[in-house]
């Protein structure tokens, strides 16, 4: 049996641009200070991390070790579930259908996310995917994208009673962290150029198998299995 962990942005949705900075919003309603997510490059970096630079970049030398921390990042939830009540998150074309054959190929399917818990969840509900997903790795948890494998391994022993080996767990993600995650935590990589990084850039990373996009679903699990 497989373990199948995907990726949020730019793997099950697509990145949009939601008007309000919940990002500043965190940061300010906890620390008092003006933060700017462009500041600094973002992709496939968990929220931990991001959060981290942020009030670093703005004057606070370990923002870990504030007490005010762990609140900036539940608030980064709170405030994007406001952000997008009334917006409606697209889908990754082709993605739904490549979950669907994964689990008539009895494989299991989690997330592996640098998204927070309750980000991902507001993502994932509101475009109808999180139905799919009974365990998962979120990135309010560690700053090293990697760390968060053992974690979703963890959860597969304690919610479906299987311990998986690690040569039987593929991630399913769009950048060169994503890639680089996989071979530092000893798993298998699954790249999929759907994100904002082109199929050259993922290539350069070697990865175990690459797609432009999941438009032929049984073809990628061909490959794979």
């Amino acid at each position: 049996m497989r373990l199948m962990l995907f990726d949020v942005d730019g793997i099950l949705v697509q990145s949009g641009s939601v008007k309000f900075d919940y990002w500043n919003a965190a940061v300010k309603n906890n620390f008092n200070l003006e933060v700017d997510k462009k500041s600094i490059y973002t992709h496939g970096k968990t929220d931990r991390e991001i959060l981290f630079e942020l009030i670093q970049l703005a004057g606070i030398k370990d923002p870990e070790k504030d007490k005010k921390f762990p609140k900036a990042l539940n608030d980064l939830g709170r405030f994007f579930f406001e952000a997008i009540k009334n917006e409606k998150i697209k889908t990754i074309p082709g993605v739904e259908k490549f979950i669907q054959l994964l689990m008539k190929e009895d494989a299991a399917i989690g997330l592996l996310t640098g998204n927070t818990r309750e980000r991902a969840k507001a993502k994932l509900v509101n475009c109808g995917l999180w139905k799919y997903f009974e365990i998962g790795a979120f990135g309010d948890a560690t700053k090293i994208r990697s760390e968060l494998v053992p974690i979703a391994l963890k959860e597969a022993r304690d919610k479906l009673g299987i311990g998986f080996d690690r040569k039987d767990v593929y991630l399913v993600g769009d950048t060169v962290r994503d890639i680089q995650c996989a071979k530092e935590a000893g798993v298998n990589i699954v790249a999929v150029a759907t994100g904002k990084e082109t199929v050259k850039q993922l290539q350069q990373e070697k990865p175990g198998y690459l797609f432009k996009d999941f438009r032929d679903s049984a073809k990628i699990i061909n490959s794979i299995f």
